[in-house]
């Protein structure tokens, strides 16, 4: 009996991803408003009811596709992390997540719709994955104590004004590029606009030299966000597992 178990779980997790596949080749290509389940179980080849065998809800599974981008890009961001102190930086943190969010077609389609869009989705996010949206900005927030305690950051700014300063960086990067070209603005490259956003996050909150204790601190840094990492891939299979039997 334990073969036949484990071969029909093989087979329910391969069809959540050829599910979650197709949904993100349509979201890339349509956006997410225009994307229905309909054209998500014909583009992976099942049926309409077998989609929501897995994900109860197009909301569930959108936020779903994208939490599956995210889980790569802080799977990356934590390689840098552990090959180098000098990656804890917030400022080479937003360069690395830039970088990242550009590298993903799904994260790139998503910001490209504009902030009405992004402002849908994190709607949608907070009513799906609500506990794990919090617990995103609670592994910045420890991060954030942890390189001001260890002189990473400097303390002449208040807290919140740093993460707020810090996160408007990364996103406003993300959000004016096509907005501007539609103007006949300059944009630079996108290494010119990585290397942009890490001036500005240095110059504005950051001590010129990288002091020792961020060689200390480094290990505690990528603990955060290797716990934050594993939630995120646990939260991504929780939502694949089919909520009915088929």
């Amino acid at each position: 009996m334990a073969p036949s178990t484990d071969t029909s779980a093989t087979e329910r997790e391969l069809r959540a991803d050829r599910i979650l596949d197709a949904a993100e080749e349509l979201i890339v290509a349509w956006g997410h408003r225009k994307v229905t389940i309909e054209d998500v179980a014909r583009r992976a080849r099942v049926g309409k009811g077998t989609v929501y065998l897995h994900f109860s809800t197009k909301d569930a599974l959108i936020v779903t596709v994208i939490m599956r981008a995210q889980l790569g890009a802080i799977e990356q961001m934590l390689d840098a992390m552990r090959r180098s102190p000098e990656n804890i930086r917030p400022s080479e943190l937003a360069r690395n997540i830039y970088l990242r969010l550009l590298d993903s077609p799904i994260l790139r389609s998503v910001f490209a719709d504009g902030t009405a869009s992004l402002g849908e989705i994190s709607r949608s996010a907070s009513a799906v994955v609500g506990d794990l949206t919090q617990e995103r900005l609670k592994a910045l927030r420890t991060a954030w104590t942890l390189l001001r305690e260890h002189g990473v950051l400097r303390t002449d700014r208040p807290f919140d004004d740093q993460l707020y300063a810090f996160s408007a960086t990364v996103l406003g990067h993300m959000v004016a590029p096509p907005l501007l070209k539609e103007v006949d603005f300059h944009v630079p490259d996108r290494t010119t606009r990585a290397g942009l956003i890490a001036q500005s996050v240095r110059r504005l909150m950051e001590e010129d030299v990288l002091p020792e204790g961020a060689h200390r601190v480094q290990p505690r840094i990528v603990e955060v966000f290797s716990r934050l990492e594993k939630r995120v891939r646990d939260e991504i299979e929780r939502q694949k597992q089919a909520t009915r039997t088929a």
